[in-house]
């Protein structure tokens, strides 16, 4: 039986804008770009340090979704 971690892929958008509908559709009308924040640190050292523990974290959950496949292969 394959284990589905609820985080596993969900720290994918780190760096990218998540607007809300209405930012979405105001996006339209920001020829110039203005409009994009995005997941903003307050140094680079923070963003360092969130990115490294998001990588990591990804590693473990892909480990633990290997492992349960392998056990559930095994005993086939």
């Amino acid at each position: 039986m394959l284990r589905m971690n609820t985080t596993l892929f969900s720290r994918t958008g780190r760096l990218f804008a998540n607007p809300s509908l209405t930012e979405g559709m105001g996006r339209v009308f920001d020829l110039l770009g203005t409009h994009d924040a995005y997941n903003q640190d307050l140094t680079p050292a923070e963003a360092d340090s969130r990115a490294i523990y998001s990588d990591w974290a990804s590693v473990g959950d892909h480990l633990i979704l290997a492992a349960d496949e392998l056990a559930t292969n095994v005993g086939k």
